[in-house]
């Protein structure tokens, strides 16, 4: 009776350490990483911005001015978790019908529509 008692605690030991994660890939998630972002401005009633502001390759902001609708620009960036993408856009059409995109290698993940003269969207590296 013990040597059963012992085989069913070695096999249940042998199951429950080969089911375990000891991996700390959380999906592919692991930071820092290299990554490359895209954002985009586009307009159905606008065909310029006043400004448009980005996180740049750095993770600090950079602005530029009249800029012509749509708008792209890529950049890549090593993020680390809690790190952020994020875009703006002012105009001088106050009911502009602009949506905000940015994409983090080649995938939307996140994506806003706005009909004021004014916004900003913001994605979260978790």
């Amino acid at each position: 009776m013990k040597k059963l008692m012992l085989k069913s605690v070695l096999l249940l030991s042998i199951l429950f350490c080969a089911c375990s994660s000891d991996d700390n890939d959380s999906g592919g998630n692991s930071y820092p990483k290299e990554v490359s972002i895209t954002y985009k401005v586009s307009s159905s009633n606008t065909t310029s911005a006043q400004a448009v502001s980005y996180k740049n390759a750095t993770g600090g902001m950079a602005t530029v001015t009249n800029v012509a609708l749509p708008y792209t620009i890529t950049v890549n960036r090593t993020v680390n978790e809690g790190d952020d993408a994020s875009i703006g856009y002012s105009s001088a059409n106050a009911s502009a019908n602009v949506t905000l995109q940015i994409l983090v290698d080649n995938s939307v993940v996140k994506t806003q529509n706005f009909t004021v003269g004014t916004g900003a969207i913001q994605y979260l590296f978790e």
